[in-house]
Order: structure tokens, then C-alpha cells, then sequence
């Protein structure tokens, strides 16, 4: 690892072995996700580091209730992205904040700007979790529309009135 920080590109083929004989290595040093939430958690809060520890923390456990017990793998990514987005929002939030009264119009209609588009970007994670939810549920999805008549699929079969 050392060797691979000095960028030695002799160990390569090493680091590869490694990465295939333990794959949570390559979960450990090479999540893209992890490196963004340490970034902006860094930006977010400076050198403090209890609130660094706190917020890391506070997303941990967001990842935890959200993934739930058993998780597919497609719940966990999507949980990923729930966690992700709902920091970046408050990122977002924190800077339009303190830059009220400090900036032009322009300016304070671009940060806005911003946090609504992190806002949705937010509410769409969200959905797309809900939704991918609804249909790994055994009968989750009992009628899905074709042709603008409803059709059904899966599930107890529609009851009659």
C-alpha cells in the first residue's frame, strides 16, 4: 500500500491480486461515494472535528434505518444515494443561509437555484428507493398500466364490487 501511494506502478498486478482475494478492500479504499461524503463533509463543517465526527455519525445511522434489515444490494446503493443527496441538500442550505443580505440578487437567486435542485434531486432518491421498495414487496406490484387500461400482474387478484 505504501508502494501504491508512491505511485509505483510496479505493484499493480500485487494490488490486484490483493482486490480479488479480499474484495472488501476494494469496498474500503475505493468507494466514490465515501471519498464525495468526506469531501463535503469537509467543506460543510471545516476543521471541526467533533461535528466532522458527529455528522459522520448522523449518516451512518440515516443509512442504517433507511437500508433496514436485509437490504438487496440495489436498497443499499439507492440508500447511498438517499443519505448522499440529503447531505448535499444541507450543504447547499448552509451556504444559501450565510449568504443572505452578502450578495447580489443574482447571486442569491443562483444559490437558491442550487438547494432546489438539490431538493429534488433529494425527493427523487427518495422515490426511486420507495418505488424499488414497493415492487421487491412479494405481490408489491399488483396492476401496472398498458395501453391506458390496467393490467394485472402479480399479487391477490382484484376484488370485485
Amino acid at each position: 500500500m505504501a508502494r501504491a501511494k508512491q505511485r509505483d506502478k510496479g505493484v499493480v498486478p500485487e494490488l490486484r491480486a490483493a482486490l480479488e482475494e479480499m474484495p472488501e478492500l476494494a469496498r474500503r479504499y475505493g468507494n466514490p461515494a465515501e471519498k464525495v461524503e468526506q469531501v463535503t463533509i469537509e467543506k460543510y463543517v471545516g476543521e471541526n472535528l467533533l461535528t466532522k465526527e458527529a455528522i459522520s455519525r448522523t449518516l451512518k445511522l440515516m443509512r442504517e434505518e433507511l437500508a433496514g434489515e436485509n437490504p438487496t444490494p440495489l436498497e443499499r446503493l439507492l440508500t447511498e444515494r438517499v443519505v448522499a443527496t440529503w447531505l448535499q441538500l444541507q450543504f447547499f442550505e448552509q451556504l444559501h443561509v450565510h449568504s443572505i443580505g452578502k450578495l447580489s440578487i443574482a447571486q442569491a437567486e443562483h444559490y437558491q437555484k442550487c438547494v432546489d435542485r438539490a431538493h429534488k434531486r433529494h425527493l427523487s432518491a427518495i422515490r426511486t428507493l420507495a418505488q424499488v421498495r414497493k415492487l421487491l414487496k412479494p405481490g408489491g406490484v399488483n396492476q401496472i398500466n398498458i395501453a391506458d387500461q390496467q393490467v394485472n400482474v402479480a399479487g391477490e387478484p382484484p376484488s370485485s364490487r
